[in-house]
C-alpha cells in the first residue's frame, strides 16, 4: 500500500519520538546532557522531513522507514556531524556528513593527504590491474556493524583471500595501494564501508557511502608497515561483500648511485711550449675531478676544471710543458664526470 505524503509526515514524527526514547534508554547509565539526546532527536527530525523525497527516491522506502531503520546511526553519531548533516545544503552533503564521509562540505579546506604527512615524496609504480581481494571467493561476506582485517601484499599469492594466485607485483612493505575498491552485493541499501591501516583507529570517513549494491570507489589505500601480520582492515555498518583490485604501489624512492665515468685525452707534446690539452665530459655529465701525468721531463704548469660560459664544468683541462724526450713519451689527462641516473 503506498503511503501519502501526510500519513509519511506522522510516521516520521512517531519516530523520532520513538527514537529520543531510545537514545535516552541507551545513554541512562553515561554521564551525558540531557540537551544532547533532545538535539540528536531534533536533528533526525529535521532531517527525516527534509529529505523525504530524496530518500524515497534513492533507497525507496519513506523518510519514516529510512529513520526507523538509521536509529542506531543516530544514536551513536556525533552531534555535531548531525548538526552539519541536518544544515547541509544537498543530500550527498548531508549522507557524508551523518556518515563521516568525503562530502565537500564535511571537509576542511586544507587537510593531510591520505597517504600522510610522515611518508611525503613517494613514488608510483603503475601496475597491471590485479585482485588482492574478492570475499565470493574466499572468507565469505563481510558482517555489519564488525571489522576484518586483509593482506596488502604478500610474497607469493592473495588466493587465501580470493585474490589473484601471483602477488601481483606489490613488494613487500609497501606504503600505499592505488586500488578500485567494490561494496558487492550489500544488504542494506543505507549505511557506509570504511578500510584503513591496520595498525591505525578506524577513522571517522566513509570509503564507500551505500546507495544500493556494487558501488566502487578509486582510493590510496595507505597500508600498515613494517612487518605487520594483515596490512588494511574494513569496516561496514552492512553485511557485503568486498572487492579489491589494485592498479599501483608508492613507495619511498630507492637510493640510486651517481653515474660516473672518466674520460681520458691522451697525445705527444713535439714542443717546449706550453700546451692546454682538455679532456672533455659526454654531454649531460659535470667534471668533479681530473688529473694530468706524463714520462719524466713532463711538466704541469696549470690543472682545473674546463668550464662553459655559464660556469658548468664540462672537463678537465692541464697546462702542459715538456723536454723534447718527455713530449716523445706522450701524456695523460683524465677528467671524472658524473651525473644523477635518469632520463
Amino acid at each position: 500500500m503506498k503511503v501519502n505524503h501526510k500519513q509519511n509526515t506522522i510516521l516520521a514524527a512517531g519516530v523520532a519520538v520513538c527514537l529520543a526514547a531510545v537514545i535516552t534508554f541507551a545513554y541512562a547509565n553515561e554521564k551525558r546532557a540531557p540537551t544532547q539526546d533532545s538535539q540528536r532527536a531534533r536533528y533526525a527530525t529535521e532531517i527525516s522531513k527534509r529529505w523525504g523525497p530524496q530518500i524515497e527516491r534513492r533507497y525507496g522506502m519513506t523518510s519514516g522507514e529510512w529513520t526507523e531503520q538509521m536509529m542506531g546511526t543516530f544514536a551513536s553519531a556525533d552531534v555535531g556531524n548531525l548538526q552539519r548533516a541536518a544544515s547541509a545544503s544537498t543530500f550527498d552533503a548531508m549522507t557524508g556528513a551523518l556518515f563521516g564521509g568525503s562530502s565537500a562540505a564535511n571537509l576542511p579546506g586544507n587537510r593531510p593527504l591520505q597517504i600522510g604527512d610522515t611518508e611525503n615524496d613517494l613514488v608510483f609504480t603503475p601496475l597491471p590491474p590485479c585482485r588482492i581481494l574478492d570475499t565470493r571467493q574466499a572468507g565469505g561476506m563481510l558482517t555489519g556493524n564488525t571489522t576484518r582485517s586483509f593482506r596488502g601484499w604478500t610474497s607469493n599469492d592473495f588466493i587465501s583471500q580470493g585474490g589473484s594466485a601471483t602477488n601481483c607485483g606489490i613488494p613487500e612493505n609497501a606504503s600505499v595501494l592505488l586500488a578500485n575498491v567494490v561494496a558487492v552485493d550489500t544488504a542494506q541499501s543505507v549505511g557506509y564501508m570504511t578500510l584503513y591501516p591496520s595498525n591505525t583507529n578506524q577513522p571517522n570517513a566513509a570509503t564507500i557511502n551505500f546507495v544500493g549494491s556494487d558501488i566502487a570507489n578509486q582510493i590510496s589505500l595507505k597500508l600498515c608497515r613494517p612487518g605487520c601480520a594483515n596490512q588494511f582492515t574494513a569496516f561496514s555498518t552492512s553485511n557485503t561483500h568486498l572487492v579489491v583490485d589494485v592498479y599501483g604501489y608508492y613507495m619511498e624512492p630507492v637510493a640510486t648511485p651517481i653515474d660516473c665515468v672518466v674520460q681520458t685525452q691522451t697525445g705527444n707534446l713535439l714542443n717546449l711550449n706550453l700546451v692546454n690539452v682538455t679532456s672533455t665530459c659526454p654531454a649531460g655529465y659535470t667534471a668533479t675531478g681530473g688529473g694530468c701525468g706524463g714520462p719524466i721531463g713532463l711538466t704541469v704548469a696549470s690543472s682545473g676544471p674546463a668550464v662553459n660560459d655559464a660556469g658548468h664544468p664540462t672537463g678537465w683541462r692541464c697546462g702542459l710543458t715538456t723536454s723534447l724526450i718527455g713530449g716523445l713519451f706522450g701524456y695523460r689527462v683524465d677528467a671524472t664526470c658524473c651525473r644523477v641516473p635518469g632520463r
